[in-house]
């Protein structure tokens, strides 16, 4: 197989993996490197978090090393050059990769759920497979400690936190995390380890010597919530100072303030500054879903900042948010003026970086298509932003080559890497100047790059943002289903208060769609979904079938291997049972029979009491449940609904643990 760009250089496809049984890791002596490290290119930088994109060095010149998820393979580029040199075929779709002290390539195959592990041969392009290591379900992120000897990956749709030995990739441990887990960085000491989270407003502080989780909510805050906040913990210390157990009433005053509180998503990317001591700085979105017990004229409040950027900052030894990088939007906030000085806001972060020069926190911006430069050491940097960068459609990976003063930017949707100039530690005193210009490499002429037209028409709109014709407010079809999921938000609508549901594997074949089944077909739905936006006018017709199209091509996320398991057989008994009746309305392979049923359910803000029976395929891995969100887990809804929707009323606690496990597998 030839390589673009580079005639006659041949390419080495990755065999087929080694099998395991679940959950037992390959690794060992055969991860290990076979030739010597200064034979092979030598990685730039003690880079120590993963990403789409990392640089290293042979015979003077500047390598980077591309995961492209469309063509499941690593594309090795010259920097300086400017050339594609030639590309690996993996065996599934990378997600991440970074390469590990000895110069070895870990490579993370989100839908094998599988590290690869690769070594550079001689030539730069070739780079020949040592091992495969299986991990949790859909391996996102990576992370190495300081001393070089664990490697952290955080699991997706397998919720985990799971660390091996760098040198063997040998299996330690593994930590349970909530939904959609991210990005993940280490603590300058290497004791503590902070993942960011697609959903829930959060971030977790995971402690690696006793495997605790402790999360941080990355919730907005007014001054008065602040307040009252303050004074709860005052209370609580003082409560704990005499060694009293702190009073349910004032932990469910705790609760209800963080309720209150406008809710975050999009926390794909995490960054640590370079200051003594470090803080964590976690780009978001800050969302004001509108009060879900009135209805409102569009999704959430119908105001300008229903959805606004943030990048919310961590004191990384105390582990606590600060609070001025987490401000409340209003019609006079901060945001609407940086809105009107800067354009569009960042809605759909997707990588950060530090740059230890110019102490500025680089972010990529899915939909804008660009990169954004703030100051990582102000209080809100969200607020001190400096400069942009326009880049290729799709960034989702930045790596700094910190020798050159220049970060270099993977772009997936136009398959192209951008070569950015940030000056000789001067960027923070460039803020008045126009945007230095990107240097572009284009891979997309490449004839094995075979991304249907329409589909790649589809999934540019889906994360387009700032596109007044889909909504006013600026957001993307991907602000409200990060990944093709849900951001597990329960918005204002016309028709009363609506969660948002998981599309991706969980389309075709479902209509009618909407909570209330009021469209049967997919594409109408669309249009009017732009319209509770109030988009402008509206899609053309061409867009609205590619953007149909690639809904319905969404990948569902990889499932759990099938095991015998009796607590399942016996809650697949309970499901099918006409005594317990879940099939009557949930048969089928995507569990759900297309009709609309009155299950009790009405609040005062619905307009009516039928709704469309939701899919149940995939739903262990969403949540909150039920149209309003109501319950928070699958045992909660399973306990709560009782005769109301089927007949649960008879089963005993073991009965319903047996349904949910079985429910979880769907």
């Amino acid at each position: 197989m030839t390589a673009c760009g580079s005639a006659g250089v041949t390419t080495r496809p990755l065999a087929a993996p080694a099998t395991a049984a679940p959950g037992r890791p390959l690794g060992g002596a055969s991860c290990g490197r076979v030739r010597p490290p200064a034979t092979t290119a030598t990685p730039l930088g003690a880079v120590r978090v993963g990403s789409t994109v990392a640089l290293a060095t042979q015979g003077g010149r500047t390598l980077a090393y591309a995961a492209d998820e469309d063509d499941r393979a690593v594309h090795v580029v010259d920097v300086d050059a400017r050339k594609e040199l030639g590309e690996t075929a993996l065996d599934g779709r990378p997600s991440q990769l970074m390469f590990l002290p000895d110069g070895r390539l870990a490579v993370l195959l989100r839908d094998r759920s599988q590290i690869a592990v690769l070594e550079p041969g001689v030539q730069p392009e070739e780079l020949e497979k040592r091992c495969t290591v299986e991990t949790p379900l859909e391996p996102l992120a990576l992370a190495r400690t300081p001393d070089d000897a664990t490697l952290l990956v955080t699991s997706g749709w397998g919720r985990a936190l799971t660390a091996f030995d760098a040198a063997r990739l040998t299996r330690s441990f593994e930590i349970a995390l909530p939904r959609e887990p991210r990005a993940v960085v280490v603590s300058d000491d290497g004791t503590l380890a902070y993942v960011a989270h697609a959903v829930g407003a959060l971030a977790s502080r995971v402690t690696l010597a006793d495997k605790t989780v402790t999360p941080i909510s990355l919730r907005e805050k007014d001054a008065n919530s602040e307040a009252r906040e303050q004074a709860l913990d005052k209370q609580i210390e003082g409560y704990r100072k005499k060694g009293d157990d702190v009073p349910g009433s004032v932990v469910d005053q705790l609760a209800e303030i963080d309720r209150e509180a406008h809710p975050s998503c999009q926390g794909f990317a995490l960054a640590k500054s370079v200051d003594p001591g470090g803080r964590i700085l976690a780009p978001q979105v800050l969302v004001d879903s509108g009060d879900p017990k009135e209805r409102a004229p569009g999704y959430g409040n119908d105001g300008s900042s229903t959805e606004a950027g943030d990048v919310a900052v961590i004191d990384a030894a105390s582990g606590r948010p600060i609070d001025a990088s987490l401000e409340r939007a209003g019609e006079d906030s901060v945001w609407d003026g940086i809105r009107r000085e800067t354009g569009v806001e960042c809605l759909l972060p997707r990588a950060a970086a530090v740059d230890p020069a110019s102490r500025s926190l680089l972010v990529s911006c899915l939909g804008l298509d660009q990169v954004i430069a703030y100051d990582s050491l102000a209080a809100s940097p969200r607020r001190a932003e400096r400069r942009r960068w326009s880049v290729a459609a799709g960034p989702n990976g930045i790596a700094l080559d910190t020798a050159k003063n220049r970060a270099v930017v993977w772009s997936q949707f136009d398959r192209a890497l951008d070569i950015l100039d940030l000056g000789d530690g001067l960027l923070a005193d460039e803020r008045g100047r126009p945007p230095l210009p990107a240097l572009r490499i284009d891979m997309a002429a490449n004839p094995r790059h075979a991304v249907d037209p329409t589909l790649a028409l589809g999934r540019l709109l889906f994360h387009s943002a700032g596109d007044a014709r889909i909504a006013r407010d600026g957001r993307a079809c991907a602000s409200c289903h990060p990944d093709g999921r849900d951001d597990s938000l329960v918005w204002a609508t016309p028709d009363g208060p609506r969660r948002s549901i998981m599309l991706a594997g969980r389309v075709a074949g479902t209509a009618p769609y909407a909570w209330n089944g009021s469209e049967e077909d997919l594409r109408v739905h669309l249009a009017t979904t732009f319209d509770r936006l109030n988009g402008e006018g509206g899609l053309k017709s061409v867009e609205l079938d590619a953007l149909r199209a690639y809904v319905e091509s969404l990948a569902p996320p990889p499932s759990p291997p099938v095991v015998g398991d009796a607590q399942v057989d016996h809650g697949a008994e309970l499901f099918a049972s006409a005594e317990v009746g879940c099939a009557g309305c949930h048969g089928g392979p995507l569990a759900t029979d297309n009709r609309r049923h009155d299950v009790k359910s009405k609040t005062d803000a619905d307009k009516s009491g039928e709704f469309n029976t939701p899919s149940l395929h995939l739903v262990g891995g969403t949540g909150p449940y039920f149209h309003d969100g109501r319950y928070k887990t699958l045992h909660d809804l399973l306990a709560a609904t009782r005769d109301d929707m089927g007949h649960t009323s008879q089963l005993s606690p073991r009965d319903l643990e047996a349904l949910e496990a079985y429910v979880r597998t769907l």
